[in-house]
């Protein structure tokens, strides 16, 4: 049984790591019988540089440095693996010893599969093997060059058939935006067409695209020499390289080359971010089809969206197996947004994922001046809402995104309110959220605008006894709950009005549970108030709600802290709160109920008769109803959630965990005390936290 368990555990793992994911469960399990898991403290050296090739090497969870060794003991070509990566492989594919060594900079879990058998399992998987080589293809230039090299490139192309619809201004923002929320060498690549012509800067979207001071260089010139392409960048003006170029699209000669041109970049730069012109041509259309990523920036308007899904169109046919939403990305402008169609719409009349939107730009919010030799432009300020949406994008596109996990608990759920504030107050990023049931609730909120003293607004609308009362809509006949839950619909319509999961400041996932397939259904499209509504329909107290042939209930039934959603999403910095009380927590509040008890025991009927009336006429009220249904039914689903959330949370980089003994589930009007401690147990996390970042 311990093998069986242990394998199943081992297949687990895979799964979160990218490269395996796509693989069906028979070649999971054939992976899994050959991997070996182990546990690395900080400083524990992997593998070292010189080493024989010995193990194809995963990072499950923790973080280590990659680095190769100089004369005078120190460290060169250092780089980060995070939670997902694979390393060693070089090494395996070749024969040839390690390169670099990898140590352990925090704890960390590694799983790693012998050479022989890897090599073996590669023989019989062929996606693997496909996948590996295109990786050994992009590093193989390492030995041939030799010197430094970074340790992976990713190119990336910004191209729009629109013109006007600020593609350039993305791609300068989304350059600079990679450099700081990564610390690696980004270059800014713009490819511009003989065809097109200068203006100058007229409109707000013109003031904001960049305009290049330093003459275009010809791509005749220097395609097909590596070292003058990298010579001709253009060094120390940014804190990134910049290279202008230009081309003749009549020079069918080209089409052939732009591949070679763009890869020029690969190992020198960690990310190449390529600005293409409007024009699609041969040449544009290899240079698109060439790139690790393509971002298509689009207006909302219909007809360019028309123009857009054409040019998806156009990559699919060329891309053939190796096109995918993860390689093809659709970024909307949202210029028209009012008057024109919903986030939810464009999804749909473009019959594709939009990736991301961007808020149009104001000159009042255009307020930093690049101004350099080479170019100039005016950014927006770090807190606009636009600089905001690109840093996202860049700190996903990075693998840096920080990944907030939010659990259910009922009322103690308010004490995420506190949590909030303080990563507020010490703007700590946050690229994506996931919550269940009042963890779902509160980043709703929370990713809608609302900030924690709004929320906390919200939460005292019911501190008064008799306020629950309104929500309180029960059936006729309660077969499936004791709440028909359409006054708590109404009340969430209030607060996010027609709000879908488009209308957000940062990625958003609600985790609600399937009753009849026992699954977990993860929701990240369509209304706002129908996810929450059914990641919060506690089972025996809200009528569970029906979707066809689904009957949805709260998502802390199976995943009260949902960790593994952000894993899966390649979140590799996650930080989890976990509101629910340990046993201890409970043994604890039982403790101090009793003692309170016995101190309004002796109160005196002449000295505080009040006092005394209300405490028999309360005990002698709730007697009958102590237990009822629904104290047992969620005190039971917290018991099991407790362990399931602890186990959760060994995916998390940080664990908040509030002391909330005391406190029921029911009180939701304590909600001064919930918030306090909320915010206790983040502000002595904050260095642990503040430290993640910064890694």
């Amino acid at each position: 049984m311990n093998g069986l368990t242990s394998l199943i555990n081992r297949i687990n793992l895979l799964k979160q790591i990218p490269i395996f994911e796509k693989l069906n469960w028979f070649d999971l399990q054939k992976i899994a019988r050959k991997s070996i898991v182990i546990e690395c403290k900080k400083g524990d050296m992997i593998c070292k540089e010189g080493n024989p090739p010995d193990f194809f090497y995963c990072l499950v969870s923790g973080r280590l440095q990659a680095y190769t060794n100089v004369p005078d003991g120190g460290k060169e070509n250092v780089d980060f693996i995070h939670r997902g990566m694979y390393f060693g492989v070089i090494s395996v594919l070749t024969g040839e010893n390690h390169s670099m060594s990898f140590e352990a900079i925090n704890d960390s879990v590694v799983l790693k599969v012998p050479k022989d058998d890897f090599q073996a399992i590669l023989k019989t998987i062929p996606y693997l093997g496909v996948e590996l080589s295109q990786h050994l293809s992009r590093r193989i230039r390492r030995n041939v060059k030799g010197g430094k090299s970074v340790f992976e490139s990713t190119v990336i192309s910004v191209y729009s058939p629109i013109k006007g619809v600020g593609s350039s201004t993305y791609a300068a923002n989304l350059a600079l935006s990679l450099q700081k929320e990564t610390g690696k060498k980004v270059i800014y690549v713009n490819i511009f067409s003989k065809r097109g012509k200068e203006s100058k800067a007229t409109t707000i979207q013109d003031e904001a695209t960049p305009s290049w001071r330093k003459p275009a260089i010809d791509l005749n010139d220097i395609i097909g020499e590596h070292e003058k392409i990298l010579e001709s960048a253009t060094k120390n003006d940014l804190a990134i390289d910049l290279l202008n170029v230009m081309f003749d699209p009549e020079d069918l000669s080209l089409k052939d080359a732009i591949g070679s041109f763009v890869s020029a970049f690969v190992e020198d730069y960690h990310y190449v971010v390529v600005d293409l012109p409007n024009e699609m041509d041969q040449v544009v259309l290899e240079a698109l089809t060439q790139s690790d990523m393509v971002h298509l920036v689009a207006s909302d308007r219909e007809k360019d969206l028309e123009l857009t899904r054409r040019v998806v169109d156009q990559l699919e046919k060329r891309l053939k197996g190796h096109f995918s939403e993860e390689r093809i990305r659709v970024i909307i402008r949202m210029f028209h947004f009012r008057a024109g169609l919903t986030s939810d719409e464009i999804s749909k009349q473009i019959d594709y994922h939009v990736f991301s939107s961007l808020p149009d730009l104001k000159r009042s919010e255009l307020t930093q001046r690049i101004d350099t030799p080479s170019l100039t432009f005016l950014r927006p300020d770090f807190h606009n809402t636009y600089a905001k949406a690109v840093t996202h994008i860049a700190r996903q596109i990075g693998g840096v995104s920080i990944g907030l996990a939010l659990g259910g608990g009922a009322a103690l759920g308010i004490a995420h309110i506190g949590v909030l504030r303080v990563l507020e107050q010490e703007d700590i990023p946050v690229d994506m959220v996931v919550g269940s049931s009042m963890g779902a609730l509160i980043g709703s909120l929370w990713v809608t605008g609302h900030g924690s003293d709004d929320i906390e607004k919200i939460a005292k609308e019911f501190e008064h006894p008799l306020s629950k009362i309104k929500l309180f809509d029960p059936p006729l006949i309660p077969i499936s709950g004791i709440i028909r839950g359409g006054a708590i619909k109404g009340w969430l319509k209030r607060h996010f009005g027609n709000r879908t999961f488009y209308d957000v400041r940062m990625a958003l996932k609600v985790v609600s549970y399937d009753l009849v397939r026992r699954e977990e259904i993860v929701i990240d499209s369509g209304s706002i108030v129908e996810a929450v509504a059914k990641s919060i329909a506690i089972p025996g107290v809200f009528r569970p709600v029906q979707d066809k042939e689904r009957v949805i209930i709260d998502g802390g039934v199976l995943n009260p802290l949902p960790t593994n959603v952000l894993a899966a999403c390649g979140i590799k910095k996650i930080i989890a709160v976990n509101v629910l009380q340990s046993p201890m927590d409970v043994s604890q509040g039982i403790d101090m109920t009793q003692e309170q008890v016995k101190v309004k025991e002796k109160i005196m009927f002449r000295k505080a008769p009040l006092e005394y009336l209300r405490f028999k006429i309360g005990r002698a009220f709730a007697k009958p109803f102590n237990p009822n249904i629904s104290d047992i039914i969620i005190q039971t689903l917290q018991a099991c959630g407790y362990v399931i959330a602890e186990q959760s949370g060994q995916q998390a980089d940080v664990v908040i965990h509030p002391d909330l003994v005391g406190i029921k589930w029911h009180q939701i009007d304590r909600v001064d005390d919930l918030i306090k401690r909320g915010e206790e147990s983040a502000r002595k996390l904050i260095p642990q936290i503040k430290a993640l970042i910064e890694s």
